[in-house]
């Protein structure tokens, strides 16, 4: 193959993010690396058999993030920056989703919960590159609410425990594998609606809405 063409792909600095995820990749020094690309959320997995080389990578993009957040937000705290640089998931896992009719087949879902971005992304793998919906989480104060159970009606989903996520445009329905996993996942949703929404939020929750 003839590698002079250039790079495949730049990555904008200002979307970027890792975090280490050494399940999804199947291997102890597996990084997960996420930007946007298309209005969509571009997943791409590396590994290296060297822990030093991975976690030095690792800390090259902190550093390039923690560049490019000072000069974008210099009047905000170092405080409030640092949890912006690189952000594990909130909340990991399977569940179950239903369409926006609640009269669709229930289909089983990997589900990614962003806290700072309030975007709950869902993918038919772990793995996959792209995501295959997203849903914005906004404040309670707008009108986003969150329900431990399904709504009277709905029927289909295998698995028995229910989540409703309620927005100003629809309700979304999930149901979880068990009890533990339920109330893991209605604790992280509650912590991304008790947070109050940025001018930066207003701003993404109409970009998912543009979408549908």
């Amino acid at each position: 193959k003839d590698e002079s063409k250039g790079p495949k792909a730049t990555i904008n600095i200002k979307d970027l993010n890792a975090t280490f995820q050494p399940e999804k990749t199947r291997h102890p020094n597996g990084l997960q690396i996420t930007y946007t690309k298309d209005g969509h959320t571009r997943s791409i997995f590396v590994y290296h058999e060297n822990g030093m080389e991975i976690v030095s990578w690792f800390n090259s993009i902190r550093a390039a993030r923690l560049y490019y957040l000072r000069k974008e937000f210099p009047t905000t705290s170092e405080a409030e920056l640092i949890p912006r640089i690189t952000r594990k998931y909130l909340k990991e896992g399977y569940m179950e989703k239903t369409g926006p009719k609640h009269k669709e087949s229930f289909r089983k879902r990997w589900f990614s919960l962003d806290l700072y971005e309030r975007k709950l992304l869902y993918f038919k793998d772990p793995v996959d590159a792209f995501e295959q919906g997203e849903v914005f989480i906004g404040s309670s104060d707008h009108g986003y609410e969150v329900l431990d159970n399904i709504p009277s009606g709905v029927r289909g989903n295998k698995w028995k425990y229910g989540i409703t996520i309620v927005t100003p445009e629809r309700k979304f329905v999930f149901a979880c594998e068990n009890e533990r996993e339920h109330k893991e996942w209605i604790d992280a949703f509650k912590e991304v609606i008790a947070r109050p929404m940025s001018p930066q939020d207003y701003t993404a929750e109409a970009a998912v809405q543009r979408k549908r």
